[in-house]
């Protein structure tokens, strides 16, 4: 489990992408280092506190705060005790390198889960991918639909997401896991959420209709994967 809602982190990729410091000097930050030192005016702070504020559903104050990391500090004053998480998991048994490529394949996961009618790629930049996720029509032709953004890091086996527009969530953080057990390899889901004052269902219903849905998915996926590596392994028989 994480100690923030928010990591530290994820925040300076907000900062960076708000601002337009590069991620290199925002990580020679040090405990004296200033927002001015960074080379951030008011125009960039209040962009960075305005897309905090409208993701994560919080109002932050920040006169008389002078470095980065007073303000993560006061997000996850409000955060943290909000946060509501689920933790699912599913052993595939397959190859870690099957798993890994086809469960990161954005692109093609209309084709590994049985929830979304369409991903479309955003953008790309490095291991970080921004993408459009669309679910199939409910039955009055409605379409439910949002933006996410994930960095994958292969030499981990660890995935940071969020989703970009939150929706019904004030927040929608997630982390996915993977690592060698035996039977195969073991995918790890772990979401951190909370619900808009305003959204139609509260943190515990969100809870247990994640649970429910993960446990689908993952055996679905599991069943996919599986049936690639099989057929792969009849390829070179």
């Amino acid at each position: 489990m994480t100690d923030d809602p928010l990591t530290y982190e994820d925040f300076l990729a907000i900062v960076q992408r708000c601002t337009g410091v590069p991620a290199d000097v925002l990580g020679t930050e040090g405990p004296d280092t200033t927002i001015e030192d960074m080379g951030v005016d008011s125009l960039g702070l209040l962009g960075v506190v305005t897309e905090v504020e409208n993701r994560y559903d919080v109002r932050l104050e920040t006169e008389g705060v002078t470095c980065f990391s007073e303000i993560h500090a006061l997000i996850n004053e409000q955060l943290a005790p909000a946060a509501a998480r689920t933790e699912n998991s599913v052993v595939i048994d397959a190859p870690l390198r099957l798993v890994w490529d086809m469960t990161n394949d954005v692109a093609k996961w209309p084709g590994l889960f049985t929830e979304y009618a369409s991903a479309e790629i955003l953008h790309r930049s490095g291991d970080t991918v921004r993408f459009r996720l669309s679910l199939h029509p409910e039955p009055d032709g409605k379409v439910w639909s949002w933006v996410s953004e994930r960095v994958a890091d292969r030499s981990a086996l660890t995935v940071r997401a969020h989703r970009v527009e939150p929706g019904p969530f004030a927040f929608m953080n997630i982390r996915w896991y993977y690592r060698q057990v035996d039977g195969g390899v073991e995918m790890r889901w772990v979401q951190e959420f909370h619900m808009r004052r305003d959204a139609p269902i509260d943190d515990a219903g969100m809870t247990e209709r994640i649970n429910t849905n993960s446990a689908a998915q993952l055996a679905v996926i599991k069943e996919r994967v599986e049936a690639e590596a099989r057929s792969a392994a009849a390829v070179t028989r």
